[in-house]
């Protein structure tokens, strides 16, 4: 049975006619296709977590073949139970321009994001301190970013950029 890189090199040589080295070299060439890659790996985690809760979900198609109906514009159909109405589902990534301005993929960046729209997010009980309620959360859902590979600060091409230019006097 092959593994996960001999299906990966198969899919690649198949589908696009060149070699893993290829592929990996164009798609860091290509924030375009590095988004398309985001959001269906967004779409995929969302369809297998709702699944895993019992929820009944049907891909809509990308390429619809005839009219598509003016309100069924999105990723998904879903249903909570056998006889209840279908609702239509988008589903949007958290790698946007958001998280680029906000640096949402820095934990005491997210922290401060969370802290400022605690008021809008529905897992907080504003009768209680937000703060342990996100450090929780983002243990309990992230906690990658706290103590694993993702727990090292990230900085954009123009933050460092910048830091060249205007290095502190102090260290």
């Amino acid at each position: 049975m092959p593994g996960i890189v001999e299906k990966l090199q198969t899919f690649v040589e198949k589908t696009f006619k060149t070699t893993l080295e290829v592929f990996l070299e164009a798609l860091k060439l290509s924030p375009n296709a590095q988004g398309y890659v985001s959001g269906s790996i967004t779409e995929l985690l969302l369809k297998e977590k709702l699944e895993s809760l019992g929820v009944e979900v049907r891909r809509i198609r990308e390429k619809w073949e005839g009219k598509k109906h003016h309100n069924h514009h999105g990723d998904f159909y879903f249903r909570l139970r056998k006889n209840s109405p279908w609702y239509v589902l988008e589903s949007k990534g958290v790698k946007s321009n958001s998280e680029q301005v906000h640096n949402l993929y820095n934990v005491n960046s997210l922290k401060n994001f969370l802290y400022s729209n605690k008021e809008i997010i529905h897992w907080i009980d504003l009768g209680q301190p937000a703060e342990p309620q996100i450090e929780g959360w983002i243990q309990s859902n992230l906690s990658e970013m706290v103590s694993g590979k993702y727990s090292t600060d990230l900085y954009s091409y123009e933050e460092i950029q910048s830091y060249l230019k205007n290095p502190p006097k102090i260290e």
